[in-house]
């Protein structure tokens, strides 16, 4: 399948480097439209991203989508394109129908899962799928260059009439021809399955810009230690990401769940507004919560009209008690004080504190944790019809490596299977 060192070569049609998501579905269309792929991954095993995905359960999709769920860099024309290629409804038949793969939602959350909630019944439907195309998978061969054979060294070589476009050299020296190559190496997240960002040195070595990478969908760390004694409550919240300045403005809302760490801020609302606060330009951007409480009550009317019951006991009907005192702490005012005792000042201090809480931030838990990563290939470098690469002909992207970032809920994981399946459609269709 791949020569050793000081060998020659073995021409393959169209090698995918990366046996995740996006790989996995280039490998088994690229099949289908009769190529016979080669799925490279640098592991001993596949899948791994798969495999730990929703605790274990693997996330597949989510059950509505539209395009503000995906954040590019790029043209949103482009991205809307290429999700119309394979729209939701038809990616969760390939899964139920092809796959055979019972799906069912989570009420709460929207988020479709394996009726066996378990994430290796996914990836071997996937792996049978692909095997079934004709792709062959190969093990312990991490990329270690990727190379564009000169036509002049084509025709020198005898490679002209067979297409060869790429050379691709493993960490170990062993060497492989291929007349298309698809990059499916994921992003930085989560290194130790085997994502440790080599995909986009390599897209940048062909000649990609790449749009600044860093971390999303990522725990923040709390700049205040007295959050770490809220630990483990959990409440609906309205998150607002704003840029501070002569004109302040909000970059992004969303409402949901957000959990108190030991470390700080994690759960649904954080993790997705995470990005506008790693980034590198996120200089003077902050997170701002508001509490929403268990009836959405307008904070400054309920405290007004409280009577003679403490502050704190009218805002322990809709906030957990810990968050309560600390909130009156950050106001510098006393939760045992009668309501009608509040100065008109300290009242608009605490209701500050309950509808425009900045939380203060001081850093993020990194790639380790990270569910995805930002950034990467810019969109506008790849051809929208085809995701072939516009700078290396003959290479194609999907998947993380590219400048989509989704929610968290399964919209990576679609992303990924919607590029994936173009990208192998392409690259066979091209041979």
């Amino acid at each position: 399948m791949t020569s050793v060192p000081g060998e020659p070569c073995e021409l393959e049609d169209c090698v995918v480097v990366g046996a995740g998501a996006a790989g996995f579905l280039a490998a088994l269309f690229a099949g289908r439209e009769g190529a016979r792929p080669l799925l490279l991954e640098s592991r001993a095993k596949p899948g791994a991203k798969i495999r730990i995905s929703g605790g274990g359960r693997c996330n597949v999709l989510p059950s509505v989508a539209t395009l503000d769920d995906f954040q590019t860099s790029g043209s949103r024309n482009a991205l809307r394109n290429l999700f119309s290629t394979w729209p939701l409804e038809r990616v969760r038949e390939f899964f139920e129908r092809e796959l055979g793969l019972a799906l069912y939602v989570e009420p709460e959350t929207g988020k479709l899962f394996p009726r066996s909630d378990d994430a290796g019944e996914v990836l071997e439907r996937l792996l049978a799928a692909a095997r079934d195309a004709g792709a062959r998978l190969q093990c312990d061969w991490r990329l270690g260059r990727l190379e564009p054979v000169a036509p002049l060294e084509r025709r020198e070589t005898g490679l002209a009439s067979d297409g060869a476009r790429f050379v691709l050299v493993a960490d170990d020296g062993r060497e492989l021809l291929a007349r298309r190559v698809i990059l499916a190496t994921g992003g930085a997240s989560v290194p130790k399955t085997g994502s440790d960002g080599r995909g986009f040195e390599i897209a940048r070595e062909l000649g990609h810009t790449l749009v600044p990478t860093h971390p999303a969908l990522v725990p923040l760390f709390s700049a205040d230690p007295r959050f770490a004694e809220l630990a483990g409550i959990a409440l609906r919240v309205r998150l607002r990401a704003v840029r501070a300045g002569a004109e302040s403005r909000v970059l992004e809302e969303r409402e949901d769940a957000l959990l108190f760490t030991h470390k700080g801020f994690s759960g649904p609302v954080v993790l997705d507004l995470s990005r506008h606060v790693t980034a590198p330009d996120a200089r003077g951007v902050k997170l701002v919560a508001h509490w929403l409480g268990e009836r959405r009550a307008d904070y400054d009317e309920l405290l007004r009209s409280g009577g003679k019951k403490t502050v704190g006991g009218v805002l322990r009907e809709e906030l957990p008690r810990r968050l309560v005192a600390l909130l009156c702490a950050r106001a510098a005012v006393d939760p045992e004080a009668r309501t009608s005792e509040l100065s008109r000042d300290k009242r608009f201090a605490l209701v500050r504190e309950l509808v425009d809480c900045e939380l203060p931030i001081s850093g993020d838990d990194g790639y380790r944790s990270a569910e995805v990563t930002a950034g990467g290939v810019a969109l506008d470098e790849l051809v929208t019809k085809t995701l072939e690469s516009r700078r290396a002909p003959g290479l194609y992207c999907c998947g993380e490596i590219v400048d989509v970032t989704g929610r968290i809920g399964g919209f990576n994981f679609l992303w990924a299977w919607v590029s994936g399946r173009l990208a192998g459609i392409s690259a066979a269709r091209s041979l």
